[in-house]
């Protein structure tokens, strides 16, 4: 055993009790291990000295006579401890001493054939022995350089029976324990019993069908670590990403915001400069005009110091000039002002909280931590109309399951046809952690509807979805009306309808007693017999069919037989008679032909005659299960659908006549059947039913769940009147359908 292996297989040698590898263990008769000493404790604690209680599940089991001890010895414990030991030995974590002798020699080799360590005198020993000569012996360094691609084993130790100390070869599946021959033979000979070596290779399958969900489950969480180890290298990788981005970022916003800050530095400067420049110019227009007033007003005072010390004349004659200056200058005085023309009111306002003030220039924006196992799509429908709008909403959730209130998650849905179109899904983000979607189908089939998250799927996807057919009805064909069919006098209550090659299909006309025939443009084509018994000749004929060749066969309800002919019309062959017995037929009525076989439907036999094609009886099935069936078809997967009208329900059959199940129950709510006579199937694999008392055609999807249905009583377009007959689809996907009462067909399309 590897290396690697045994460090994984130590988690379980460990004693439950003592939490260490096992010494000496013991088991008890329950299987569970622990080593001696650890029971004995268990022992000398337990009121009962002679049982013992088992620390794990709690049964208690008698002490043997000679105590622990004889409980006993899990070899199976002991031999994988023995390949620990020899694998810590291999790898150099134990020092590794001679097996053979007692002279502490260096130990030079191991014999890989014996898992023994060899002192050099050993191993010569062993080299020249008879028995040993060919053993294939490694140097011990070369084994430790190897030590991950060696594998060795211990020696196998056989379990011994401890009564009779000889080996336990075989396994007594009754009391499931190992035992020897002479135990068998005296305790054991009427249980069940085998070799060991037989048995172990039965369990050992058993183990191993066990293990393949264990390996599912590993494989599971060995894929589960990929993705949960993906996740974290993309955190890592999106951390450094990010943090790069931050930086990048920040370092631009720091050369805007220094060439921001330079200018407005400078702008304000400027407009500093500007301001009080301007300020500085008018204070000094203001400092010339005081100081000119104030010049001119010291001369006029000269002047007056002047007329005072001169002449009473001269004081005379410059009185005028003296009081005119003084005048004027009192006037400019009074206008020129003493205060200063301009303040020095001009500060500097600086933001004071800066750090509150400074604009955040970017954030982080954490997204959900969105689980895709709880998120899920709710409201999904199974079944949508085609061309027709569906909506569904996805919630996303959290690992703890409640929703997660944010927008934005990387969501993204889309449906692909089974043709492989892809159908688009348009979403809307509701901001709450919910999503609306909604998609409109333009092809009938199975759609993948798939929901991802982060690229992974939510809970359920991808999703199927059944897109169907709304049938309508497109026209009243001509035959509903009178004396439109030549020489049959008209439509008169039609029954079985079919479709064969080239778009041909035939109709029964049971009242008539003849088969009408149309082209793929419902022309008509001709008719088909006349009442009577003769070849050619019908007594009601009320289920058509036609094989892959074109041949038309016809069931002659009262006659109890069925007719064969040629694309022509022309009569060819004809097989049954009326009766019970292999071959013979009760009331015929639905027919299908497929692969070869003629499928009938005895509506007073209340079984499926299976004829081949040249009339040759085949089987008899569905006794027990029919009550008055009516019309029979074969779905895409090859099963036999029968309109069971006494049951109100669709029978299923295998084509070998296998009784498979059923669907539908009697009742007129969705889904129920009343009375069930005509059935088919389309390409897409729906089922379509017309039931008699309900007036109306039911659509099932392939499983048999209930799709829609359209029609109602009556005899306007669309609406039927008992409809007793069948109904087939053309080949370009219309549905024809007999309406008995109305003594018409219908014609419906999508």
């Amino acid at each position: 055993m590897a290396a690697k292996q045994m460090k994984k297989m130590t988690s379980h040698l460990a004693c439950p009790i003592c939490c260490e590898l096992y010494k000496n263990p013991k088991y008890l008769p329950c299987y569970h291990s622990y080593c001696q000493a650890c029971l004995t404790k268990v022992q000398e604690k337990s009121a009962d000295k002679s049982n013992i209680a088992c620390p794990e599940c709690r049964k208690t089991s008698v002490v043997p006579a000679g105590g622990i001890k004889d409980f006993p010895n899990n070899f199976f414990i002991n031999r994988l401890l023995d390949e620990i030991a020899l694998q810590r030995k291999v790898e150099g974590e134990e020092e590794a001493k001679c097996d053979l002798c007692f002279r502490e020699d260096p130990v030079e080799v191991l014999c890989l054939d014996c898992s023994a360590f060899l002192c050099s005198r050993c191993t010569d020993n062993h080299k020249h022995s008879r028995e040993y000569h060919n053993h294939n012996m490694m140097p011990l360094n070369e084994v430790q350089s190897k030590k991950e691609n060696v594998t060795v084993k211990p020696k196998a130790k056989f379990a011994l029976c401890q009564e009779h100390e000889i080996e336990l070869n075989f396994y007594c599946e009754t009391c499931e324990q190992l035992v020897c021959h002479y135990c068998i033979t005296k305790d054991h000979f009427q249980h069940e019993h085998d070799t060991v070596k037989k048995v172990a290779n039965k369990y050992r399958q058993e183990m191993d069908d066990m293990m393949k969900p264990v390996e599912k489950m590993i494989e599971g969480l060995s894929t589960a670590h990929n993705k949960v180890h993906g996740v974290k290298d993309e955190i890592g990788a999106k951390a450094t990403s990010v943090d790069k981005e931050i930086d990048v970022y920040y370092e631009k916003v720091q050369r805007q915001l220094l060439q921001r800050l330079q200018q407005q530095k400078d702008d304000l400067k400027t407009e500093l400069h500007k301001v009080l420049g301007q300020k500085q110019k008018e204070a000094s227009l203001h400092l010339e005009k005081m100081e000119h007033s104030q010049a001119e007003l010291e001369s006029v005072k000269e002047l007056n110091s002047a007329v005072k010390r001169g002449s009473d004349q001269e004081a005379l004659l410059m009185k005028k000039q003296v009081m005119d200056n003084v005048k004027r200058l009192s006037e400019l005085y009074g206008k020129l002002g003493t205060d200063p023309v301009e303040s020095v009111a001009v500060e500097f306002e600086c933001v004071k909280d800066f750090d509150q003030s400074f604009p955040q220039f970017g954030k982080l924006y954490i997204g959900p931590n969105i689980s895709v196992v709880n998120s899920e799509a709710l409201n999904v429908p199974k079944m949508i109309p085609i061309g027709e709008m569906v909506n569904f909403n996805i919630v996303t959730k959290d690992r703890h399951n409640h929703i997660c209130h944010k927008e934005g998650s990387d969501i993204i849905s889309q449906a692909q046809s089974i043709r492989g179109d892809v159908i688009p899904v348009e979403m809307k983000d509701n901001k709450d952690g919910s999503y609306s979607a909604s998609l409109i189908a333009n092809h009938v089939g199975e759609l993948r509807l798939s929901v991802t998250i982060n690229k992974q799927h939510i809970k359920g996807s991808p999703y199927l979805v059944n897109v169907h057919r709304i049938y309508r009805p497109i026209n009243h064909h001509a035959m509903d009306k009178p004396n439109k069919i030549v020489d049959g006098g008209g439509l008169k209550q039609p029954w079985g309808i079919a479709f064969g090659k080239d778009g041909v299909w035939a109709v029964g006309d049971g009242s008539n007693h003849c088969v009408w025939m149309f082209d793929s443009q419902d022309q008509l084509i001709r008719k088909i017999g006349s009442k009577g018994n003769g070849n050619g000749q019908f007594n009601r004929p009320l289920g058509v069919a036609f094989d892959h060749d074109g041949h038309l066969y016809v069931t002659d309800h009262i006659n109890n037989r069925v007719q064969k002919f040629n694309p022509n019309g022309d009569y060819l062959l004809q097989f049954g008679s009326h009766g019970s017995g292999d071959g013979q037929l009760k009331y015929p009525l639905g027919i299908v032909v497929h692969n070869g076989r003629v499928y009938i439907v005895e509506w007073s036999g209340k079984r499926i005659s299976v004829f081949q094609c040249g009339g040759q009886f085949c089987q008899t099935f569905g006794s027990g299960h029919l009550s008055s069936p009516y019309y029979i078809t074969v779905t895409n997967n090859d099963q036999l659908l029968v309109a069971n009208y006494g049951h109100h329900c669709i029978s299923i059959f295998t084509l070998d006549g296998t009784y498979v199940g059923k669907f539908g129950e009697q009742g007129a709510g969705r889904g129920q059947l009343s009375s069930p006579t005509g059935i088919t199937t389309d390409k897409y694999g729906f089922i379509l039913v017309l039931e008699s008392e309900n007036c109306r055609v039911s659509v099932f999807d392939k499983d048999g769940v209930f799709v829609h249905c359209f029609g109602s009583s009556g005899s306007a377009q669309g609406q039927f009147s008992s409809p007793n007959g069948g109904l087939a689809i053309s080949n370009d996907g219309k549905i024809y359908i007999t309406d008995h009462g109305n003594n018409r067909i219908q014609i419906f399309s999508d």
